[in-house]
């Protein structure tokens, strides 16, 4: 099978966009993905828009793999920091569900979730 070349313009079109790809990325790995994680009691967040690979992209240009990579091990630290948030909230959640009568009370209900 012959190889095709890219020329040179097309080339440096595919790179920018791959930059463009990974700087959307880490925008979205930033600080407000962590705050909405991490958000306090009663706060909300929006959800972001699903990201879908580019299909019109080639192969990743081998000079931003480093970076490619950093990013793949930000994004399973992200994951990783979710999936504790929703085993705490899970553990607060069951918690708040033992304390939940049928009768209902005038009395304060006091939960101790530190101990």
């Amino acid at each position: 099978m012959p190889r095709v070349l890219l020329d040179t313009h097309e080339s440096a079109n595919d790179r920018q966009e791959w930059l463009d790809v990974l700087d959307q990325l880490e925008s979205s790995l930033g600080s407000g993905a962590r705050d909405a994680v991490l958000a306090g009691p009663g706060e909300r967040f929006s959800a972001g828009v699903q990201w879908r690979a580019p299909e019109h992209l080639g192969q990743l240009p081998a000079d931003l793999e480093t970076r490619a990579r950093r990013l793949l091990s930000g994004q399973l630290e992200l994951i990783s920091e979710i999936e504790d948030a929703r085993r705490s909230a899970g553990v607060h959640l069951a918690a708040v569900r033992t304390i939940i009568s049928a009768q209902h009370t005038d009395q304060a209900v006091y939960l101790d979730i530190a101990g």
